[in-house]
C-alpha cells in the first residue's frame, strides 16, 4: 500500500474543499442545518466525524458532497422552510479508532466490529460482502452493465512471517466479493506494485469505478483490519465505504458465512442463507495461506514448501477441505512440465485422492473440481468427466479466472484453439494482472501457431514478473517458432544460470540448438539427460523433444512410447503442439493420438 497515511484519510483533500461544521454544510448546500441532518441519515449524505476526546466534531468535503448530489433528485420535501436549527456539534456516540502503525491512518470513522462472545472473532470475507454491500448501495448500474471493482492488495502492519495470511486476507476478500453478485459487479485483485500508485490512477488504468484498500495486523490470534472503499469518477475520488475490524482467527468460517450471509441477505440478496460451520483451527490456516503464498511462485523449490505446508494444515486439521485442494494442485504441478518433480504415476494418483477428500468434506470447493478434472484431462484421460468437473468449478464460481484457464487445457487437448483462446482471454479479463494468465493466454496462442500473438503476451507477462519461470518458457518457445534463435537461447541460458540441472529447461535448451544447428549441443545435453535418468526422475517426454529436434523419427517415437507407459501428461498437448509437426506425417503419430483417445488437428 502506499506509504502515506493521507491515502487512507480525508486529508488528501485540499483544506479548501472542506466543510467543518454542521452549519458550513448546511450553507453550501443551501438548506438548514436539520435537513442535512435528516440527509445523513437517510440519504447516506458524505459527514465525517473528528475525534478528539470523548467528543467527535463533523465535518465534510465540497467534492464529496457534489457527487453525492449528482446521484440523487432532491425530493419536494428537501425545499421547506424548516428553522435554522443549531444543533449541538458534539455526539455521544463517538467512536474511538484505533491506529495501529505511524504510517497508517485509518479511514475516517467507523465502527470496529465487536462480537458477543467470550472471544472476539472477525473474517476478511466479512468485509468482502460488507464492500459489496456498499457497492449495492451506492451504484445505480443499468442492469446490463458491468461496474468494476478492483481489489489492492491489503498493506502487511506486521513483520514477514504475516505476509501470506496478509496476502491470503486479500485473496479470501476477492474471493468473496466475486461470487456476490458477479453479473452486475466483475472484481479484480491487483499486484503488490499497483498499491504504490495512486488510487485514481489505478482505477483509471483498469476502468475501475471502485477501488478498495486495506491493512492488516496480527498480534498472537488477535486481527486488526481496516479497509476503504473508494468510488473514483470524473470529479475525484470519493470514500464510500470504511470499517475497522478486531477479532480472533478462530471462528473465521462461522463468523464468515453468518454474518457475511446476513449483510448480502439485507442488501444484495445474494449470498444463501449461512450453513453452520465448523471452527476453524487457526495453526491449520495459517498453514495453508503459507502454502498457497508458496503455490503461486510456481518454482519447484516453491511447489515443495507449498506441499510441506499443506500437509502441515491437513495434519493439524484433518477435515479443512482447503488444505486438500491445495495438496491436490501441488501433486499436480510437481508432475507437470516444466516441473516434473515427481513421476506422474506417483503425482497424479495422490493429486486426484486429495481432490476427492476435499470434494468429500466440500462438494463446492471449486478448486477441488480443478484439480480433480486436471488429473481426469492428464492422468486418467477421461475427458468427458474432465470436462465436467471443470464446467462444474466455473458454475460454482463464476469469477474464478483460475477455472476458465483450466478448462482452456481440456479446449487444447481438444483442439477446441478458439474456444480455449476465448477462455483464457475470459480469465485475463478477471485477473489482468496475474502473469500466469497472460502467458496463459500466450500459450494458447503458441498452440494455435499465432505467434506473434504468443510473444506479445509472454513479454506482457514478464512485465508484470520480470521472473516468472513459466512466462520466460512460453516466450522462448514463441521465439524459437518464429525463427527467432538467439533470442530464445538467451532467454534459456538465462534460466539455466539459476537451474542448470533443471531437466526441462534442459531439454529445451537442447531443442533449441537442435532446430537452429547445432546438433552436438543438443546431443551432449540429450546424454545427460539420460544419464540423470539413472538418478532421478526425468520425463521421457523431454528426450523425445530433443530427438524430434534432430530429425530422427525412430528414436523420437521410441522415448514418446516410454512417455506414453509413464503416463506424461503433456502428451495429451501433442494434437495441437506445434514442436511435435515434424512428426505428423509419420504414421506412428496418428496411431500413438489414437492410444492417447485423441484425434490430430495440424
Amino acid at each position: 500500500m502506499p506509504s502515506s497515511p493521507q491515502s487512507y484519510s480525508g486529508d488528501v483533500y485540499a483544506a479548501a474543499d472542506r466543510l467543518d461544521s454542521w452549519k458550513e454544510i448546511a450553507a453550501y448546500l443551501k438548506r438548514d442545518v436539520r435537513t442535512v441532518q435528516r440527509w445523513e441519515k437517510t440519504e447516506k449524505l458524505p459527514v465525517r466525524r473528528h475525534l478528539h476526546e470523548k467528543q467527535g466534531t463533523v465535518y465534510a468535503f465540497k467534492s464529496e458532497i457534489d457527487a453525492w448530489s449528482q446521484g440523487r433528485q432532491l425530493q419536494d420535501d428537501d425545499f421547506g422552510n424548516d428553522a435554522d436549527t443549531d444543533i449541538a456539534e458534539t455526539e455521544d456516540d463517538a467512536q474511538d479508532l484505533a491506529y495501529s502503525e505511524e504510517e497508517f491512518v485509518a479511514p475516517p470513522p467507523g465502527r470496529i466490529r465487536r462480537f458477543l462472545s467470550p472471544r472476539l472473532k472477525i473474517s476478511l470475507a466479512i468485509l468482502g460482502v460488507a464492500v459489496a454491500a456498499a457497492v449495492g448501495a451506492h451504484l445505480l448500474w443499468p442492469p446490463s452493465q458491468n461496474v468494476v471493482l478492483a481489489v489492492l492488495p491489503f498493506k502487511n502492519l506486521g513483520g514477514f512471517d504475516q505476509e501470506a495470511l496478509v496476502d491470503g486476507f486479500t485473496a479470501e476478500t476477492k474471493a468473496r466479493l466475486e461470487q456476490v453478485q458477479p453479473e452486475k459487479m466483475g472484481v479484480l485483485l491487483l499486484t503488490k506494485r499497483y498499491a504504490e500508485l495512486p488510487v485514481e490512477k489505478v482505477a483509471a488504468e483498469f476502468n475501475s469505478a471502485y477501488v478498495l484498500q486495506g491493512a492488516a495486523k496480527m498480534v498472537g490470534q488477535k486481527v486488526s483490519i481496516t479497509a476503504q472503499l473508494s468510488r473514483v469518477g470524473a470529479r475525484g475520488m470519493t470514500s464510500v465505504w470504511n470499517d475497522q475490524y478486531e477479532g480472533d482467527l478462530r471462528d473465521i468460517q462461522r463468523i464468515q458465512s453468518e454474518v457475511s450471509s446476513a449483510i448480502a441477505k439485507a442488501v444484495l440478496s445474494q449470498i444463501p442463507d449461512a450453513q453452520p460451520t465448523e471452527q476453524l483451527n487457526t495453526e491449520a490456516y495459517e498453514a495453508y495461506q503459507w502454502g498457497a503464498y508458496f503455490l503461486n511462485k510456481r518454482t519447484t523449490p516453491d511447489l515443495l514448501k507449498a506441499l510441506d505446508y499443506f500437509q502441515k494444515a491437513i495434519q493439524v486439521d484433518p477435515r479443512y477441505a482447503p488444505a486438500y485442494a491445495g495438496l491436490a494442485a501441488c501433486y499436480s504441478l510437481l508432475g507437470s512440465a516444466p516441473y516434473t518433480q515427481l513421476p506422474p504415476k506417483e503425482s497424479y494418483s495422490k493429486a486426484e485422492s486429495a481432490a476427492q477428500k476435499a470434494l468429500e468434506l466440500d462438494e463446492s470447493l471449486a478448486e477441488a473440481h480443478i484439480s480433480l478434472g486436471y488429473s481426469l484431462l492428464v492422468y486418467e484421460r477421461n475427458y468427458d468427466k474432465a470436462r465436467q468437473e471443470f464446467e462444474r468449478a466455473i458454475k460454482l464460481r463464476p469469477g474464478y479466472a483460475t477455472a476458465h484457464d483450466y478448462y482452456a487445457y481440456y479446449l487444447t487437448a481438444m483442439g477446441e484453439m478458439n474456444r480455449a483462446i476465448a477462455e483464457r482471454e475470459t480469465a485475463r479479463k478477471l485477473d489482468p494482472v496475474s502473469p500466469l494468465l497472460t502467458t496463459a493466454l500466450g500459450e494458447a496462442y503458441y498452440q494455435n501457431r499465432q505467434f506473434d500473438l504468443a510473444i506479445q503476451m509472454a513479454q506482457k507477462a514478464l512485465e508484470l514478473d520480470s521472473t516468472y519461470p513459466v512466462s520466460m518458457i512460453n516466450l522462448a518457445r514463441a521465439y524459437e517458432q518464429a525463427g527467432m534463435h538467439p533470442q530464445a537461447r538467451a532467454i534459456y541460458q538465462k534460466m539455466l544460470g539459476f537451474a542448470p540441472d533443471d531437466p526441462g529447461v534442459l531439454s529445451l535448451m537442447a531443442h533449441e540448438y537442435a532446430v537452429s544447428g547445432d546438433a552436438p549441443a543438443a546431443r551432449k545435453i540429450e546424454a545427460q539427460l539420460e544419464k540423470m535418468r539413472s538418478q532421478r526422475y526425468v520425463a521421457a517426454l523431454y528426450i523425445a523433444l530433443i530427438w524430434t529436434g534432430l530429425g530422427d523419427r525412430d528414436r523420437a517415437f521410441q522415448w514418446l512410447d516410454q512417455a506414453y507407459d509413464e503416463d506424461c501428461e503433456y502428451l495429451v498437448y501433442l494434437s495441437t503442439e506445434p514442436a511435435a509437426d515434424p512428426l505428423r506425417s509419420d504414421p506412428r503419430f496418428p496411431q500413438l493420438l489414437q492410444k492417447l483417445g485423441l484425434r490430430s488437428h495440424h
